[in-house]
């Protein structure tokens, strides 16, 4: 299911309208606390050059009902040069800046090498009204897996991030997470110097 990125405040009224319509109910309790939320992290995605940002329902290998997060976004990256290179600059800077991964691989997907990182990291448990969370930890563990795809002139990447709390399972979309990024495009831009690239998802 796609997020608005666009006319984010219609959608979240309209969304709400749809709970209160409901009744009373734990559903339509928690509802505005969990649409602000939600409001607050699309605006962000927005303002981070987001193209697309989606919730999935998904069934793992085991069975098991899983649920997911993935977004799509787009950066310029400096001046055109080898692609490699480009990875090569997006690598360093963000182990420089501290981060850590269990994998980082550059890989050859359709004729183009990209960047495949993946991590465990720790997010804050969210607390919603009418669910009782004294006995949850506060922080939860989630599984991302990141391609980060370079433009053929490497002046601009791509970003495809899959992220799932089901940490056992994350692996699993590892043959999704190819397939998208062998359907990724870069589409030029009518007026290359404020909008280079676009993207065909």
């Amino acid at each position: 299911m796609a997020l608005p990125l666009g006319a984010i405040e219609d959608a979240i009224e309209h969304t709400e309208s749809l709970f209160a319509a409901l009744g009373p109910g734990t559903v339509s309790t928690a509802a505005p606390a969990v649409l602000q939320a939600l409001r607050v992290l699309v605006i962000r995605l927005a303002q981070l050059d987001t193209v697309y940002c989606g919730l999935g329902r998904h069934v793992s290998a085991s069975g098991e009902q899983i649920s997911s997060t993935l977004t799509v976004s787009l950066h310029e990256y400096g001046e055109p040069r080898n692609p490699r290179l480009t990875l090569g600059d997006v690598l360093q800077g963000r182990c420089a800046a501290g981060e850590m991964f269990e994998n980082a691989e550059f890989v050859d997907v359709a004729g183009r090498v990209v960047l495949l990182l993946d991590h465990v990291r720790a997010a804050p448990t969210p607390e919603l009204p009418g669910y009782d969370t004294s006995d949850t930890d506060t922080e939860q563990a989630v599984y991302q897996l990141e391609a980060v795809v370079p433009a053929p002139d490497g002046s601009a990447i791509a970003v495809i991030e899959f992220s799932t709390p089901f940490t056992d399972h994350g692996e699993e979309f590892l043959s999704t997470m190819l397939i998208m990024v062998a359907s990724l495009e870069f589409v030029l831009g009518p007026q290359p110097s404020m909008t280079p690239f676009s993207l065909d998802l």
